[in-house]
C-alpha cells in the first residue's frame, strides 16, 4: 500500500515524533523509509549576492545535518526498517515546497511531518509547513500532532 514514506525531520522535538510515527508505519507495512532534511537558503536581501542555482548547502549547514541524517537512519534500522535513505534537499523557495517536490520525485505514496500546533494569528502570519504539505503534496499525508 504505502512502498515509499517520506519523513520530515530539522531535530526538533516535533520532528522526532513524526519520525517515531514514520518508523513505526514502514515497519508495519514493510515500506522504504526515506528521511529528509529540506534546505533552502536565506532570503535575498536588496543588496545582498544572489544564491547559486540550483540552490547548494553549505558545507556547514551539512556538516551539521548529515550527522543527524545518520543517527536517524540508525535508529530506524535498529528498529527494524529493512530499507532506509536519507538526504539534504534542496529548495529554492520553502521548505514545504521543496518536501513536496522530493516526494513526488521519490514516488511516495506516503509523508510524515510534524506540526508545530501553532494557532491563531501566529499560524496567519509564520504559515505553516506542513500545512503548505497537507495542501500541496500529490500523495497521502500524516501529520503528527503531541
Amino acid at each position: 500500500m504505502y512502498r515509499t514514506i517520506m519523513v520530515g525531520v530539522d531535530g526538533s522535538k516535533n520532528a522526532e515524533y513524526a519520525f517515531e510515527a514514520a518508523v513505526e508505519m514502514a515497519k508495519a507495512l514493510d515500506s522504504r523509509l526515506l528521511i529528509v532534511t529540506v534546505y533552502s537558503p536565506p532570503a535575498i536581501g536588496v543588496l545582498g549576492d544572489i544564491p547559486p542555482y540550483p540552490p547548494t548547502v553549505p558545507k556547514e549547514v551539512a556538516d551539521k545535518i548529515e550527522p543527524l541524517l545518520k543517527s536517524y537512519e540508525e535508529k530506524a534500522k535498529k528498529a527494524g526498517v529493512k530499507v532506509v535513505e536519507s538526504k539534504i534537499v534542496q529548495a529554492w523557495n520553502s521548505a514545504g515546497a521543496g518536501f513536496v517536490s522530493e516526494a513526488e520525485k521519490q514516488g511516495c505514496a506516503l509523508t510524515v511531518i510534524g506540526s508545530r500546533g501553532l494557532t491563531g494569528l501566529k499560524r496567519t502570519l509564520l504559515g505553516s509547513t506542513a500545512e503548505y504539505i497537507a495542501k500541496n503534496a500529490h500523495c497521502d499525508v500524516h501529520i503528527v500532532r503531541r
